[in-house]
């Protein structure tokens, strides 16, 4: 059993991310713990498996002290992080052969491992190669093959698409029913499904435990987690009040009957016609021997969801729109004139990849101040931006590499949105943030598409973007396969299947709607 006694924990010596956190994780059991950016979940969960040290209070795990790691294994938010090896299965055998096994079962859990992760057919490329949410599935085989007691999974899911969600949550379900204790760290509602017990932190404090059934139903513990304006709590709360029992895997059909009352899918009005057009025409490009795109033509205006599988092309795409990657043949145009360097706003996958400046202020006032403006309008711009993403006054003077990773996302978007461009590539810009964080960005989003802008929203949420949208991409393999209106997309699954991707629970919720309607 993972025990923590009154543990607390702060990054400096005056701060304290967690504190006073009393809590236990029995073998074979899942705990879902949830709550805002900054409440110290993901330092909760550095604490469980020894990468930190408390403060105060005390870390114990089947009553040892010592040597956590071993027991604890832990997936990071960012698989970078934790990624040590040049090839893919090297990396998998990290693990194995520093607990001393002897070469054939480190090769027998290396191809178990990337098997169960459905990352077999990338055993034998360079781990920096792959895709983002290509390195998060590495990272889980990694752990998954040194075979913990204990799991801690952080934010994992951020950077996958439907199917490889669906394949680590089927993989966690495996590990859980042979004993393994597992601790999700989450934001999504949709962590609940398969859930022991769910654990809600707020300010570094834990501040409700209990049934995840009980969860939907405690109006408080939902207002501190920040779901409780999440439209699929309230059907799942919805559906509980009347009985219902959260199964292992979401359930579109016997939830569907419990969306009645709930606006439908709100198709977004078109751009305005004076907005301006990002586009590209016939691009392609490779890295060495794989085809990242072949053949890409697009033409963004307004807002644009540009979806696929993990490795399907999606962030190289918008490194060509952002002027930032060079096709081997076509070209990106603004408006009509080729992109060049500084055209396009690009806000990275990974938002610690752009932050490099002393305090948060200066790094969002870095692009005005490069554009050209006085230190006073900088300044100013940089502040509107910080208020227009929720990045609080009080964070402003701190470093940006002191922030949690959903308070990091938020500052270099403020940075993108302070440059006052015409167009934007916003590459999973809500990976890693909460429910009401994400809600205000879309918020952003939709004042900038008013404003004229062309924003391309690369994700693997579409789900939560389709109803701001006003058209959506799908590539596969890194080709465009089609371009629809999000009304449709909105209630087809057989569109993503198409792509290869498992539809978003919204979307197949509407079907499973509309089937309920026809019958």
């Amino acid at each position: 059993m993972i025990e923590l006694e009154h543990v607390s924990f702060g990054y400096a010596a005056n701060s304290t991310a967690v504190d006073g956190v009393s809590l236990a994780v029995r073998p074979g059991e899942r705990l879902v713990v949830l709550g805002r950016n900054g409440s110290g979940k993901s330092t909760l969960g550095r604490l469980m498996n020894g990468s930190l040290v408390p403060r105060g209070g005390s870390v114990s795990v089947d009553g040892e002290t010592r040597d956590l790691a071993r027991l604890v294994g832990y997936v990071r938010q960012d698989p970078r992080n934790q990624i040590v090896s040049s090839l893919v299965s090297d990396e998998v055998a990290f693990g194995p052969r520093n607990l001393g096994l002897p070469r054939e079962e480190v090769l027998a859990r290396v191809g178990e491992a990337l098997s169960t992760c459905g990352i077999a057919h990338l055993r034998d490329r360079m781990t920096g190669e792959l895709s983002g949410g290509q390195q998060q599935l590495l990272a889980i085989a990694g752990v998954v093959a040194m075979r913990p007691r204990y799991l801690v999974l952080d934010e994992v899911g951020s950077q996958l698409d439907e199917a490889s969600r669906s394949r680590v949550s089927r993989l966690v379900n495996d590990l859980v029913r042979e004993g393994v204790g597992v601790v999700d760290v989450a934001h999504s509602v949709e962590a609940l499904f398969g859930a022991d017990r769910v654990a809600v932190l707020s300010s570094g404090h834990l501040v409700w435990q209990g049934r995840p059934e009980d969860f939907l139903l405690h109006d408080d513990a939902l207002d501190l987690s920040g779901l409780a304006s999440d439209s699929l709590t309230r059907i799942l709360s919805r559906a509980v009040a009347a009985g219902y029992g959260l199964p292992d895997w979401p359930d579109p059909k016997g939830l569907a009957p419990y969306m009645g009352g709930l606006p439908s899918v709100r198709v977004a009005d078109a751009p305005a016609l004076g907005g301006y057009e990002l586009s590209c025409a016939s691009v392609s490009l490779s890295y060495d021997d794989l085809r990242a795109l072949d053949g890409v033509s697009l033409s963004a205006r307004g807002l644009t969801l540009v979806l696929g599988r993990s490795g399907s092309g999606k962030t190289t795409l918008g490194g060509v729109l952002a002027g930032v990657l060079t096709p081997d043949s076509g070209h990106a145009a603004l408006d009509g004139r080729p992109v060049g360097a500084g055209d396009v706003g690009l806000a990275f996958q990974r938002p610690e990849d752009q932050l490099f400046c002393d305090t948060v202020l200066d790094d969002i006032a870095y692009g005005p101040r490069q554009r050209g403006l006085g230190e006073g309008a900088a300044l100013a711009a940089a502040r509107d931006a910080a208020a227009l993403l929720g990045v609080g006054g009080e964070l402003l003077g701190r470093s940006p590499f002191e922030l949690s990773g959903g308070q990091m996302r938020r500052v270099a978007l403020a940075g993108v949105v302070a440059c006052g461009r015409g167009a934007l590539v916003l590459d999973e810009p809500t990976a890693g943030l909460d429910v009401e964080s994400r809600q205000e960005l879309r918020e952003v989003v939709r004042r900038l598409v008013e404003g004229g802008a062309a924003v391309v929203v690369i994700t693997h949420d579409a789900g939560e973007w389709l109803e701001d949208a006003t058209s959506v991409a799908f590539l596969s393999e890194g080709r465009l396969i089609a371009v629809a209106e999000p009304a449709r997309a909105a209630g087809d699954p057989a569109l993503f299947e198409a792509a290869g991707l498992e539809a978003p629970l919204s979307v197949r919720l509407h079907a499973a709607l509309r089937g309920l309607g026809d019958a």
